[in-house]
């Protein structure tokens, strides 16, 4: 029996999604963390000024640390979603000493895992930003949603010159990344099909390749900043490409896929009121920014370790 309720509800926070950032078209779980209490600095009254403001995190393969971690503004005004990506590397004091932030994710006290509100709390601390909502979700939801909505127009770039790509291989994690340069696609003049799920998560997840000739691992010139760059511009085209009305009519299979996936604060009431904001979005919408700072190295844990100092 086709459940309206259910239907608002996942179509509200799939929108959401496909606005606000990297995971990009998600659903909702509302037998999940709805029912827990949300950290202080939370609050889901619209702000004086007309904004929302919603965290996004990209758990790994154990659900524990975040992957990717991004801070969507919405101006419902303006209509314009400012996304401001912040590194995994980024350093900060959790807990009882300094570690990256994707690690407030997984930091438990009296034996409870902090999880989506305490990352909550560490990117308001370090950011001085509310956060009214939070959106937690695992790759495997990125790549039911991909694949429901269908494959996605998009060009992996030649990175090293070598015609490669974006390989990578990782046995500890199951993770076997073969994305060959060129332009991803249905039309004619493009050189591969349209990027399906798991490639997207391939694309999403990249960070460096494998080692070459000289034992040295490929990489994006500039590190994780390129990789968020690129994550970015995905979400672009997903939006572009994907925010219609046709995604309305897929909602029910993308809720029946993914519910289980998916761990929000979003409720039914709020996902009604900010809907109405929708209409004529585009990319053109989105302004992304990254967490201003710099590589460096710093002593973590009695050892060196490479970190995002924040400015």
């Amino acid at each position: 029996r086709f459940n309206v309720r259910r239907y608002f509800q996942v179509l509200g926070v799939t929108l959401a999604v496909v606005i606000a950032a990297a995971a990009v078209c998600m659903g909702i779980d509302f037998n999940g963390m709805n029912g827990e209490e949300a950290v202080d600095n939370t609050s889901t009254v619209l702000a004086a000024d007309g904004k929302i403001n919603v965290l996004l995190m990209a758990v790994d393969v154990d659900g524990l640390r975040t992957d990717a971690m991004m801070l969507g503004s919405f101006d419902t005004e303006t209509k314009d979603v400012k996304i401001m990506s912040i590194p995994r590397d980024t350093r900060m004091y959790i807990g009882n000493r300094y570690q990256k932030i994707n690690a407030a994710h997984a930091y438990s006290t009296n034996g409870v895992i902090g999880g989506p509100t305490a990352a909550c709390e560490a990117v308001t601390r370090i950011t001085g930003i509310p956060i009214n909502y939070y959106i937690d979700f695992s790759f495997d939801a990125v790549a039911h949603v991909v694949n429901e909505l269908g494959p996605i127009e998009f060009e992996i770039p030649d990175l090293y010159g070598d015609g490669v790509g974006m390989v990578y291989d990782d046995p500890v994690q199951s993770l076997h990344i073969n994305l060959p340069p060129g332009k991803y696609g249905e039309s004619a003049d493009c050189d591969y099909p349209g990027l399906t799920g798991q490639q997207a998560v391939w694309l999403m997840r990249y960070r460096h390749g494998n080692k070459d000739a000289s034992g040295n691992f490929k990489g994006y010139t500039n590190g994780d900043k390129d990789r968020v760059e690129m994550q970015q511009k995905f979400i672009s085209a997903v939006v572009d490409q994907k925010l219609n009305t046709s995604l309305i009519l897929k909602i029910p299979s993308i809720f029946k896929t993914i519910s289980s996936e998916i761990k929000t604060n979003f409720t039914v009431s709020d996902v009604i009121k900010y809907s109405k904001y929708l209409s004529g979005f585009s990319s053109e919408n989105i302004h992304s920014y990254e967490l201003p700072g710099a590589f460096d190295t710093a002593m973590m844990d009695g050892y060196q370790a490479d970190v995002w100092e924040v400015d």
